[in-house]
């Protein structure tokens, strides 16, 4: 299996043609805020993306837009799409005329694994917008159940408090992301939403494959609870996000506390939530997006067929903690908001989650936004659209949760 290849079109992680532009060695970390580096050059290429013209950007992708499911698809996330699929299958003609021994997969070895969770996670921070200068931000470390270290960072908006908090864990398919990777993201929603954002940077597949991530979630989520007083923060209001691989363990967390008898998240942040990880055959039976959205539009069926190979081998995909959908829970969910993208084949196991909620009488804020795919919230640098989507999501959670109990007077 030739995973570099699948990643020129994951856009999911930020990589749709980046990826597929070239390949760079990568010999440290991701580089933070404010440093100077040749991300900078990268940085300028997405601004100047950002800024052409839609004639312009029109004209290089053939003249038409993509419109399915009566969504056209934002014009930016159509260039890159378009730009990886030309790459593809330009490698691919070179591999015919000069065929060559198959890349051995990048995660069996640890340097060739770093290597590429490097170039992803940098790829997520130049398609993110910088930002905002906050109070203060925090690194600790929570002591997982095995004993091993799991970093945190601690984002403190400017606001007075004791300030509600969320446990945040960052997507990335279990085998990439990291605290550096949704730095700008988190920084954001903090401000925007005026709340204490705890990231965790959980362990990774498939290194530690089902169930390491999740249990390091829920004992970042347990510290969270014993730390709350010491952080200034609210312990009537410890919620639980994430996107994707993040939103799964989030309710996936809140399940876990409840049956061990510990307090329930106060509320969930779900963005493009995993919440049904069956096989693409099962998922295109079942969603129309599944079948109209899983090649193509960054979130695509080799990686997902991957995903489920590295980290959940050989396990039973129906299992709630695995695909929560499927759980029989809904009623006691606290209050969540789902976002949801339109060219996402997630997009419809999003709705059926959101819905089961509903009916299950939880207060559910559902936001869908059509023009944009899976992993919106790195491309705000990209496109208007996944900056607004950013935006509105963290403003409506921060109106969530500050309805979660009556305002002092």
């Amino acid at each position: 299996m030739l995973l570099r290849k699948h990643l020129c079109t994951i856009s999911a992680f930020a990589l749709a043609v980046s990826a597929c532009e070239q390949e760079k060695p990568i010999d440290a970390p991701a580089p933070t805020r404010g440093t100077t580096s040749a991300l900078d050059t990268e940085d300028q290429e997405i601004a100047d993306l950002a800024a052409k013209p839609d004639s312009w950007v029109l004209e290089q992708v053939g003249g038409k837009r993509i419109v399915l499911d009566g969504q056209t698809l934002d014009l930016r996330m159509q260039y890159l799409f378009h730009e990886a699929r030309e790459a593809a299958a330009k490698e691919a003609e070179e591999a015919k005329a000069q065929p060559q021994e198959p890349e051995p997969d990048p995660f069996d070895e640890p340097q060739s694994a770093l290597e590429t969770r490097d170039d992803a996670n940098q790829r997520w921070i130049r398609r993110t917008k910088p930002g905002p200068d906050l109070a203060s931000t925090t690194d600790e470390t929570v002591t997982a159940r095995d004993g091993k270290p799991i970093p945190v960072r601690i984002y403190r908006p400017k606001a007075p408090g004791p300030l509600p908090v969320l446990v945040y864990y960052h997507g990335g398919g279990w085998l990439f992301g990291n605290l550096e990777a949704v730095d700008r993201a988190m920084r954001r929603l903090a401000d925007e939403a005026k709340v204490m954002i705890i990231s965790t940077d959980y362990r990774l597949a498939p290194e530690n494959p089902y169930p390491a991530s999740w249990n390091d979630a829920e004992d970042a989520y347990y510290w969270a609870l014993d730390n709350v007083a010491r952080l200034n923060g609210d312990a009537a209001r410890i919620c639980v996000g994430g996107d994707s691989a993040g939103g799964n363990m989030s309710v996936v967390v809140t399940a876990r506390a409840l049956k061990a008898g510990k307090p329930k998240p106060a509320c969930q942040l779900l963005y493009y939530a995993a919440v049904d990880n069956r096989s693409v055959s099962v998922m295109r039976t079942h969603y129309a997006s599944a079948r109209l959205f899983w090649n193509g539009f960054g979130l695509d069926e080799p990686f997902t067929n991957y995903v489920h190979q590295r980290v959940f081998p050989g396990m039973d995909l129906t299992q709630p903690e695995i695909s929560p959908l499927l759980a029989d829970n809904f009623a006691i969910m606290p209050p969540t908001l789902v976002a949801a993208a339109g060219f996402d084949p997630l997009r419809d196991s999003d709705r059926a989650y959101a819905d089961a909620l509903k009916q299950a009488g939880i207060h559910t804020v559902y936001l869908e936004y059509s023009a944009l795919p899976h992993g919106f919230l790195q491309q705000t640098a990209v496109t208007t659209e996944a900056d607004r989507a950013a935006g509105e999501t963290a403003r409506e959670f921060g109106k969530l949760v500050a309805g979660l109990k009556p305002k002092k007077r």
